[in-house]
């Protein structure tokens, strides 16, 4: 009896033991996921500093030079190097605006400099869906912002192209160390998101931070996508 009790002991001692291994195991993965996460974000704001300081910079210059020289042509000059200045002068702020475009979706500087929250409304008034913002002005942890920002990006972006929608709500709000964010439209509803690959990335991104997101769309009752990711991110 006591040998077979002293089996069981060890038995369920070696169970313990290999379930507390899996838990800092996972716990590990957890943490390794999320260095990959902040360190990426980390290079795509080196990367929108960089175009931001330098080749932006020297496109306005342009730009601005051009003007300039347009500006001082006298009054009778002709039509044809007018019209070929002009337009090379359109052509320089065309390519300025796109490239800020994609600056802005590598990493939003206004992200960084303001926070979530004016980031948000941002995004907004880009939107081609109107939004009504319910939003915290607390700044956050740089993860959390940079994660909760992109889920609304891409909330705003499927709204706009899949759901018929015409008007999105995105809350946000801080309680017991995590950011609970919703973002819900009035559209057609039926969203899956094992037919895209923006909500896997997205969900990816905010597990990595320890955080959860589900999706509820029945169809024809819109679309609704909450987001809690802790405040505690390493």
């Amino acid at each position: 009896m006591v040998a077979d009790a002293e089996a069981r002991i060890a038995d369920f001692t070696e169970l313990v033991g290999i379930a507390i291994a899996n838990a800092q195991a996972r716990a590990d993965l957890v943490a390794s996921r999320a260095r990959v996460v902040i360190a990426a974000d980390q290079a795509r704001r080196c990367i929108e500093r960089d175009l931001h300081d330098g080749i932006q910079q020297r496109l306005v210059s342009l730009a601005v030079q051009a003007r300039m020289i347009e500006a001082d042509l006298p009054a009778g000059s002709m039509s044809e190097p007018r019209a070929r200045l002009s337009a090379l002068t359109d052509g320089l702020t065309s390519a300025l605006d796109e490239l800020r475009e994609i600056s802005r979706g590598i990493h939003p500087a206004i992200l960084s400099e303001g926070g979530l929250g004016p980031a948000l409304r941002s995004l907004a008034r880009r939107s081609a869906v109107a939004v009504q913002l319910d939003v915290c002005s607390d700044r956050l942890p740089e993860p959390v912002e940079v994660a909760s920002y992109y889920v609304v990006a891409e909330a705003l972006a499927n709204a706009a192209k899949h759901a018929r929608a015409t008007v999105v709500h995105v809350d946000t709000a801080v309680s017991d160390g995590r950011l609970h964010m919703t973002v819900r439209d009035n559209g057609i509803g039926g969203a899956d998101p094992a037919r895209g690959s923006g909500l896997i990335g997205l969900t990816d991104r905010v597990e990595a931070l320890g955080g959860t997101i589900t999706l509820d769309s029945p169809v024809g009752h819109g679309t609704s996508l909450h987001a809690e990711i802790p405040l505690a991110v390493h």
